[in-house]
C-alpha cells in the first residue's frame, strides 16, 4: 500500500488503525505454496494467535489454508470464518 492512502485511512478513522493489505497476504500464501510445490498433500496452517480478525480469517479459509488453533476461542473464530472442524 501507497503511504499516502494509509495517511487517508489515518486521517479519515483516526489513529492507531490496523490496515492489512489482502492482495499481499494473498501473494505470500501463494509464493509459500510454491515454494513448497514438490510436497506432496502440502496443508498450510494458518497460526489464529498470530491474527484472529475475522475477516482475515475468512480470507485463509479461502485460499485453502487449515487453522493452527490453541483455545476454544480460536477454534469458535474459526468456525465462525468457515474452516471445517
Amino acid at each position: 500500500m501507497k503511504n499516502a492512502d494509509l495517511l487517508k485511512i489515518a486521517k479519515t478513522y483516526g489513529d492507531p488503525v490496523y490496515v492489512y493489505d489482502s492482495e499481499k497476504i494473498i501473494s505470500q500464501f501463494n509464493r509459500l505454496t510454491r515454494a513448497f510445490g514438490t510436497v506432496k498433500n502440502l496443508k498450510l496452517n494458518y497460526a489464529a494467535k498470530a491474527l484472529s480478525n475475522i475477516t482475515i480469517l475468512k480470507l485463509m479459509n479461502s485460499l485453502g489454508s487449515g487453522l493452527d488453533t490453541v483455545s476454544i476461542q480460536e477454534v469458535q473464530l474459526g468456525l465462525l470464518a468457515g474452516f471445517k472442524p
